[in-house]
C-alpha cells in the first residue's frame, strides 16, 4: 500500500477512521497517537512522554508491559493463537476467577464487556422466563441496544440514535437506585434483571448511598428477578472480590473484563449454576429445556487467557491492589490540594485505585483533561486509573502537571 504523500497521523486517521478515531473517549481534540508504553508512561509518535492514567481504560492494574504478562503472551504465541477448541487455559483461567468471587459458580468467556453484560441480560431472560430489564440512568453497560437507554427530562425512557425504538418497551430506566424506586419497579414481578454499577455511575463518579445495593439485592430476591453486577471496571480492581465483596453482596449474575484479562481483549459472565447452566447444550431427549446459544470466535482466546491468568496471579502475588490503592490516596490528596490551593471549585474523591477529579465549573472541566495532557499527564476525562508502578516521580510530576493546568482550563479559550 502506498502512503498518501501527507504522512501526519491526524490527518491521515481522519481519512480512512469513522470520526477520526477507534472509541468515543478518544475523540481527543488535538488527538493523541501512542507508540509504546512501559509502565506508568508511553511515548507519542512525536516522542513527548506522558505519565498515563487511563491505563487501558482501566485494565493494567500492573502497568503496561508488565513483564509477567509479556512472557507469558510471548510463550502462548509460540504455542498458538487459536485452537477453535477448548484449552487447559480456558479452564484455568474460569477456576481462578470463581476461587475469587463467591458469587461465581460457573463462568462463560466473551471477548468485551459489552458482550458480556449482553450475555448475563440474555441468561436472565431466558432463566427467568421474563422479557424486561430495569437498568439505572448513567449508569454504563457497554453500547449494546439493551443497556443504552437514559432518562429525558420529562422522565420518558430515551434512546440514542440507532436504536430501535421498540427497544424501549423492554427496558425500564430508574433515575437512582433509591430502594422506593426499585421497589416499584420490580413489584410486578414481570422483570428478568436488574443491572447496576455496584460502584454508582461510571465506576464511582456518582458515588451509591450506604445499603442501596444491598436493599435492592433483597428485593431482587423477593421478586424473583436476578441481579446483574456489572464488574467490568470494579472486577480484581477494588477487591479480589471486586464491589461485591466490599458491599457484602451477591449477584446472580456478574459481567467482568479489564483486569481480568490483563490487558488483552475479553470478558466473562460469571454466576449462579443453574442460570449459567442455560448455555448447556441440552440432551436429545431433553430438547424442550431452556437452552442459550452463545457462540464468539474469540471467547477465551488462548492469548487472552494467558494474559488473564499471568495477570491475576501477579496482582496476588506482589499486592498489586494494595500499592495502587496507596498511590491513589496520595494523589487524592495532593490533587485536593492543589485545588484548595488554587481557590478552584470543585472536588476530588476516590474509590479504590479511581481518582476522580471535578471542577465545578462545566466549561472549563471539560477542558481540564486536554491542559492535563499538555503538561505531560493523561488521564481518562478527568478520571486517573492508578496502578502498581505509579510511584513518587508519576506523583509529583502529577501534581504539577494540575497546578499549570488548572488556571488555563479556567482562562476562557481565546
Amino acid at each position: 500500500m502506498t502512503l498518501p504523500p501527507d504522512h501526519d497521523l491526524h490527518t491521515r486517521s481522519a481519512r480512512v477512521l469513522a470520526g477520526g478515531a477507534t472509541h468515543v473517549v478518544r475523540s481527543y481534540r488535538p488527538a493523541i497517537h501512542v507508540e509504546r508504553a512501559s509502565g506508568a508512561r508511553k511515548w507519542l509518535v512525536d516522542g513527548r512522554e506522558l505519565i498515563d492514567f487511563t491505563m487501558g481504560h482501566g485494565a493494567l492494574l500492573l502497568g503496561h508491559a508488565h513483564p509477567t504478562v509479556v512472557e507469558a503472551v510471548e510463550r502462548q504465541l509460540r504455542r498458538g493463537t487459536h485452537f477453535g477448541a477448548g484449552s487447559r487455559l480456558e479452564v484455568e483461567w474460569a477456576e481462578r476467577i470463581a476461587a475469587s468471587m463467591p458469587s461465581v459458580e460457573r463462568v462463560r468467556f466473551t471477548s468485551s464487556g459489552t458482550e458480556a453484560t449482553m450475555l448475563a441480560l440474555r441468561l436472565a431472560r431466558a432463566a427467568t422466563g421474563r422479557e424486561l430489564v430495569v437498568k439505572v440512568a448513567d449508569h454504563f453497560h457497554g453500547w449494546s441496544d439493551a443497556v443504552v437507554a437514559g432518562l429525558a427530562p420529562a422522565g420518558a425512557v430515551e434512546l440514542p440514535p440507532g436504536v430501535p425504538r421498540a427497544i424501549g418497551e423492554t427496558v425500564r430506566v430508574l433515575p437512582s437506585l433509591e430502594p422506593a424506586l426499585v421497589a416499584a419497579a420490580l413489584g410486578g414481578r414481570d422483570v428478568a434483571a436488574l443491572i447496576v454499577e455496584a460502584s454508582g455511575a461510571r465506576f464511582g463518579w456518582t458515588p451509591l448511598p450506604p445499603g442501596h445495593v444491598a436493599e435492592a439485592a433483597r428485593l431482587c430476591r423477593e421478586t424473583g428477578t436476578l441481579l446483574v453486577i456489572d464488574e467490568v471496571v470494579t472486577g480484581f480492581r477494588v477487591g479480589r472480590d471486586g464491589m461485591q465483596g466490599r458491599l457484602g453482596v451477591r449477584a446472580d449474575l456478574s459481567a467482568f473484563a479489564k483486569v481480568v484479562a490483563g490487558g488483552l481483549p475479553g470478558g466473562a459472565v460469571g454466576g449462579r449454576a443453574d442460570v449459567m447452566d442455560v448455555l448447556a447444550v441440552p440432551p436429545d431427549e431433553e430438547a424442550g429445556a431452556t437452552f442459550v446459544s452463545h457462540p464468539g470466535t474469540f471467547n477465551a482466546n488462548p492469548l487472552s487467557a494467558a494474559a488473564g491468568i499471568a495477570a491475576l496471579d501477579a496482582i496476588e502475588a506482589l499486592g498489586a491492589r494494595t500499592r495502587a490503592d496507596t498511590f491513589a490516596a496520595a494523589l487524592e490528596e495532593a490533587w485536593a490540594g492543589e485545588l484548595a490551593a488554587a481557590g478552584r471549585g470543585g472536588r476530588v474523591w476516590r474509590l479504590s485505585s479511581i481518582v476522580h477529579l471535578s471542577l465545578d465549573d462545566p466549561a472549563a472541566d471539560s477542558r481540564l483533561g486536554v491542559h492535563l495532557r499538555e503538561q505531560g499527564v493523561d488521564c481518562l476525562r478527568t478520571s486517573a486509573f492508578c496502578s502498581a508502578v505509579h510511584g513518587d516521580e508519576e506523583l509529583e510530576r502529577s501534581v504539577e502537571a494540575l497546578r499549570h493546568a488548572l488556571p488555563r482550563a479556567v482562562a476562557p479559550p481565546a
